[in-house]
């Protein structure tokens, strides 16, 4: 291991706000950035409840990604009164595969925790290519705007991108009924194509970039769930004060009411092991190669085991992979229901979040949120300047690695196997760090009082230059 171990790491600053470029994001966020994530006092709200369209591809059951904050988004305005419709499609992800019951269909009506869900037909394909993932999102565009067109009216309209090509007609059909809408941005999707090399510059990126830019123009609002996103979203010509910050979330009351809870460790026998967890999605974005590289050069510490959970168009793949490097120490496990990721997240010791080579600010991992409120320390692939490096440097919750680089990956896990003090005081750090700015209700809260005064507001519509 001492190959591995003379590998540089990268830790927390011992000053959180000494790190550099972090007290200039807060300072942006805090003064004249547009943000839903401050703590609403419903006395100065409204008494009229909103009516709010959610148009957003994926839901539940689905168990990760966009469905997981869509989702959370519904329920939590239903819980509060307001009327919510979502259209959206029959589940498929993250593996690419409908259920049986919902094959052949082309809507379905269903009402899920106080929302009316209205689920329309869309492609799936078994192995998504580009071609077919257009397809694919051409498909729900098509059935959404449908479903949408026909449904009531409503004060506000939601558009959660990917898929991008949603935008344009929701945006029409919104303007159609006067109802504000606001396009939020999960995925900047053709720069991410881009920089990962799923696509080459060319007439189809042109496009993509002019369908996004009319997009913006179309909606009141345009939302994003980091800083550096809304800065790209900016320079792209788009007025800041219609660009909102609406982080992602973590569950609060769900992760730490479990966040000791050990039992799944115990049924998976993990109990005498170090357990280092990726769950989620396994795509291009994430870079999974790196864990498994990782993984190889870690099999001489016979305690530590990786624990991949999760779904994907990668995992036949990683599957493989992990049969030809004969990686004794690496556990392939399927999604887990909502009700067991709190003692999912709380198996781990440290939980990693690899990111591909190339990816920086495009996409800012949605899971961080969860992973910190559970107690665990963070080992992320990401550069130190990155929102993603930014935001665990600055809150001393974690170990930064090469995006791409094994190496770095295995020395960062290593070192806190070796350090549990220090893993520990990281992992509390990174809970109140949660608890305090990424919280459910907070950002909800808040996200729900910047809809209501949306609704009563003048129109700010396309500021470009």
């Amino acid at each position: 291991m001492s190959s591995v171990e003379a590998q540089s790491v990268s830790g927390a600053a011992a000053n959180p706000g000494a790190t550099p470029g972090l007290a200039e994001r807060r300072a942006l966020e805090h003064r004249g950035t547009p943000t839903v994530q401050r703590s609403a006092d419903p006395k100065k709200r409204s008494l009229a409840p909103l009516s709010i369209s959610i148009i957003s591809i994926n839901y539940r059951p689905e168990l990760t990604g966009i469905a997981v904050y869509s989702s959370d988004m519904a329920e939590f305005f239903a819980s509060h009164g307001h009327q919510v419709d979502v259209h959206t499609g029959f589940p498929y992800y993250p593996t690419w595969q409908k259920q049986p019951e919902d094959q052949g269909r082309l809507f379905q009506r269903l009402t899920l925790e106080g929302v009316r869900v209205r689920r329309c037909y869309l492609y799936v394909p078994r192995r998504p290519s580009a071609l077919r993932r257009i397809l694919h999102e051409f498909t729900f565009t098509i059935s959404a705007s449908c479903s949408y067109l026909l449904a009531r009216r409503s004060d506000v309209t939601i558009i959660v991108a990917p898929p991008l090509p949603l935008g344009i007609p929701i945006a029409l059909i919104a303007r159609l009924k006067s109802s504000k809408c606001i396009f939020h941005v999960q995925d900047l999707q053709p720069d991410a194509a881009l920089e990962l090399g799923m696509l080459r510059a060319g007439s189809l990126t042109r496009i993509l970039f002019a369908m996004e830019r009319i997009t913006y123009g179309l909606v009141d609002r345009v939302s994003t769930i980091s800083l550096a996103m809304r800065a790209k979203i900016i320079a792209k010509g788009i007025d800041p004060r219609r660009v909102w910050l609406f982080r992602n979330w973590a569950n609060d009351d769900m992760i730490t009411a479990s966040a000791e809870d050990l039992s799944l460790r115990d049924e998976w026998n993990y109990a005498n092991r170090f357990v280092v967890l990726y769950a989620g999605n396994m795509g291009v974005k994430q870079g999974l190669d790196s864990v498994l590289d990782a993984a190889r050069l870690l099999q001489d510490v016979p305690e530590i085991v990786f624990v991949i959970v999760g779904a994907g168009g990668e995992k036949d793949m990683l599957l493989e992979k992990a049969r030809r490097l004969n990686l004794k120490n690496v556990d392939f496990r399927p999604p887990v229901p909502k009700s067991d990721l709190a003692r999912l997240l709380a198996c781990a010791d440290v939980s990693v979040i690899p990111q591909k080579a190339g990816v920086k600010d495009i996409v800012l991992p949605s899971k961080l949120a969860n992973l910190l409120l559970s107690r665990r320390t963070v080992v992320a692939a990401a550069a130190p300047e990155s929102e993603l490096g930014q935001l665990i440097l600055g809150a001393n919750c974690g170990l930064l690695s090469e995006p791409g680089d094994p190496h770095t990956l295995a020395a960062a896990i290593n070192h806190l196997r070796n350090h549990p003090e220090e893993r520990r005081a990281m992992a509390d750090r990174g809970a109140a760090f949660a608890r305090e700015h990424l919280g459910l209700r907070t950002i909800l809260s808040g996200f729900l009082e910047s809809l209501e005064e949306l609704r009563d507001s003048a129109g700010l519509r396309q500021s470009t230059t």
